[in-house]
């Protein structure tokens, strides 16, 4: 659910009643000029999210050129900050027509984020010199530089369409999206000794994508045929990013060549594709549709070649032992489909179909293995290959002029191959096999009142191979929640009430559970219900509307720990959900409960001759809660006093955020009109991830603790935004 109140809708609505009229001249257009002042209790990401909303000018406009034989419109608005756009559109009547755009816009995440190394957001991250664990433990000692989690996206585009070759059809489009800017990476501690210590890194973030796709076809009133193709590549200059290891050596100085941590990005990829789509018209009212594609990706990624070993104290630098050193991706899609529609007989029409996908992973096998430890088996990556066939049906009849009915049948088949190279790899992926039944009912008694009510019921059945000499319990809570046994059901209802034009409501209430009953360890139900209002009513030239939104959703599961892994696991990781608890081997579930409700309510009305005012108010909670059991605990965590009725959390991802907004719209003249507005917004958050936050955490050792950036913990602000706009038509 979770509207999103945003704050360019509210600047948006602002400029659609002066800026942009429909004229009927040759030539028309618009240009808009205004100031925003802000007030902000504190610079926070969650604010400023996807926008650039800052004190200072803004202005824009569009323009509009058309008479018999071409036309051309151009706009753009907030040229020179980060979210600006322009976009160009033309063409000539019955002939072509063609677009360009580019857009620019950031997705901020927090501000004035702390470091422990002295350049962070670049590829080599060093420390400062002599910095030991002991100093980095005290957050005034880390260097002063701090950054901002940022992206920035820039894309450019345009397509370009033939129509005056009929009945034959050409069309092309072709973008470039380049991001750029640095995102927070928790890293976990590079020699592995200390799994629960982290270091946030600001990963950079430099890569690019470019797409092309071309389209010719031909159509006239019984057959259509078309075929395309296109080509996708991406680059990324920022696949690696290294830093010195911030916990070597636990005391003394930096050393000169210290232990090195390594995050590894996506890698440069491409992909090709070829398509054909067509239709044709055949007796007894049908039409039958067919399309099939090929699509292949490949990448290129170089292996590193090392992993950190040793002691804190005495880290070392281990070379692998690799087959290959680099990796090539090779993924190959091959998709075919078909739908035949018809009307067999009055009132009644039908709906068959089948589709089918083929993912072949012809990537290659890496071997590697650890020189340093001779008696550990070598281990390879697996390929990932499947099949999914569907087919099914749909009928809708209608039995008076305002009741029909639909029912459906859909089956999927998909089968899994896991290739496994090595032991260490279960060959557990299951195949599934799903039924989906789906009725559904609409009744229009009466002109203002509709109504639509649908149900759906899923049945999933998987074929678990196990790998042999090991617990199929044990298998079962490492296998995807969605590739297991499960039953579905899911109920929709919505109501149109309109009984005069002045009046209409919109009614919708929605279902969803799913259960997963024959999972001994993992998710074992998912459950949602939600609501929605929406009014409006018009009485003098005075407009009034309201929403309401609720959702609830429910999560439960069972989860095991184990200590080791196959045959030497601590204890017998096979035993029944019902065992008994040790430190080394026991269960845990987790109970997730949330609650999100939402309502809105506003009038726009006439205040004098040219003068309208539009009011709005806006809320939106989300409660969530967290319950956690254990079946044991360790001595330790008993003397410190944890046990199962202090270690929920009842503050999950919990949020509150309002907005009330004010704007006034004086239209001077056909030509020339005024808007005013003010906007005050508030979100808090309440998320017990949190509470309590420090940047330097969990100093569990004496080797040190997680070093945090404080991405985050800004998210709650308080704003008030003003703007004033002046638009100028001809």
């Amino acid at each position: 659910m979770k509207r999103i109140l945003t704050i360019n809708l509210v600047m948006t609505l602002a400029l659609a009643s002066a800026a942009y009229a429909d004229q009927t001249d040759f030539f028309s257009g618009g240009v808009f000029l205004g100031g925003n002042a802000l007030s902000i209790d504190h610079k926070s990401g969650k604010f400023n999210e996807y926008n650039e909303i800052t004190p200072g000018f803004v202005g824009g406009g569009n323009g509009r050129f058309d008479n018999d034989k071409y036309y051309l419109n151009a706009e753009g608005a907030y040229l020179g900050s980060d979210d600006m756009y322009l976009k160009l559109k033309g063409g000539k009547w019955g002939s072509f027509k063609f677009s360009l755009y580019y857009t620019e816009f950031p997705h901020n995440y927090s501000f004035g984020d702390k470091s422990v190394f002295i350049n962070p957001g670049s590829q080599f991250q060093t420390l400062a010199p002599g910095a030991t664990y002991k100093s980095l433990s005290n957050v005034a000692a880390w260097p002063s530089q701090s950054f901002d989690q940022k992206i920035v996206r820039k894309d450019v585009g345009g397509s370009a369409e033939v129509t005056a070759m009929s009945p034959f059809f050409f069309n092309v489009e072709a973008n470039r999206l380049q991001r750029q800017g640095q995102k927070v990476f928790g890293a976990v501690d590079a020699l592995g000794g200390f799994t629960n210590r982290f270091t946030d890194i600001a990963v950079p973030i430099d890569d690019h994508t470019t797409n092309a796709n071309a389209l010719f076809g031909w159509k006239n009133k019984q057959f259509y045929a078309a075929f395309g193709g296109g080509f996708s590549e991406y680059g990324n200059s920022a696949e690696v990013t290294r830093f010195q290891e911030p916990f070597f050596p636990p005391t003394g100085s930096a050393p000169a060549n210290p232990a090195i941590g390594n995050i590894v990005g996506p890698p440069d990829n491409r992909s090709w594709n070829m398509g054909f789509n067509g239709s044709a018209k055949l007796p007894y009212a049908s039409v039958f549709a067919l399309n099939a594609d090929y699509q292949r990706n490949t990448s290129h990624s170089t292996l590193l070649n090392y992993v950190e070993g040793g002691s804190q104290t005495t880290p070392t630098v281990v070379p692998l032992r690799l087959s290959s050193p680099a990796f090539n991706g090779n993924v190959e899609y091959w998709r075919v489909g078909g739908t035949l529609t018809s009307s067999p007989v009055k009132d009644l029409t039908t709906k068959i179909y089948f589709r089918y996908l083929d993912r072949k992973d012809n990537s290659d096998i890496v071997t590697f293995s650890n020189p340093a430890s001779p008696t550990t088996a070598p281990v390879s990556n697996s390929l990932y290959s499947f099949e999914k066939t569907s087919v099914g049906g749909e009928a809708t009849y209608r039995f008076m002029k305002n009741l029909k009915g639909i029912i459906g049948y859909d089956f999927t088949d998909t089968r899994r191959e896991d290739l496994p190279i090595s032991a260490n790899v279960f060959n557990n992926i299951p195949d599934t096999w799903v039924h989906t039944y789906n009725a559904q009912v609409v009744y229009n008694p009466l002109d203002w009142l509709g109504g639509r009510l649908r149900y759906q019921k899923l049945y999933q059945t998987a074929s678990i191979v196990y790998e042999p000499g090991t617990s199929s319990i044990l298998q079962n809570n490492d296998l995807r929640f969605d590739a297991q046994n499960k039953t579905q059901d899911m109920i929709k209802l919505t109501m149109d009430v309109t009984p005069t034009d002045a009046l209409g409501v919109a009614l919708e209430y929605a279902y969803k559970s799913d259960n997963y009953h024959d999972s001994a360890l993992g998710f074992q139900q998912m459950q949602e219900n939600e609501f929605i209002l929406d009014a409006n009513y018009l009485v003098k030239g005075v407009k009034l509307f309201a929403f309401f939104d609720y959702d609830m959703s429910h999560t439960s599961q069972m989860q095991r720990y184990v200590t080791g892994s196959g045959a030497s696991a601590n204890p017998n990781p096979g035993a029944p959900p019902s065992v008994s608890g040790s430190n080394a081997s026991f269960n845990w579930d987790a109970e997730l409960r949330n609650s999100n409700y939402a309502y809105g309510l506003g009038t726009a009305l006439p205040v004098v001759k040219k003068v309208s005012l539009v009011l709005q108010y806006d809320f939106e909670k989300n409660n969530g809660w967290a319950n956690f059991t254990s079946q044991t605990f360790t001595t330790a965590q008993t003397n410190l006093g944890i046990n199962n009725s202090n270690i929920n959390n009842p503050f999950w991802d919990g949020y509150t955020r309002q907005n009330v907004s004010a704007r006034f719209v004086y239209d001077y003249n056909e030509h020339l009109a005024f808007s005013l507005g003010y906007l005050y917004t508030q979100f808090r958050a309440n998320d017990g991830q949190y509470m309590g936050y420090q940047y330097v955490a969990l100093p569990s050792t004496t080797a040190g603790a997680s070093y945090l950036s404080g991405a985050y913990i800004d998210q709650s602000y308080k704003a008030n935004v003003y703007y004033l706009r002046v638009a100028y038509r001809f």
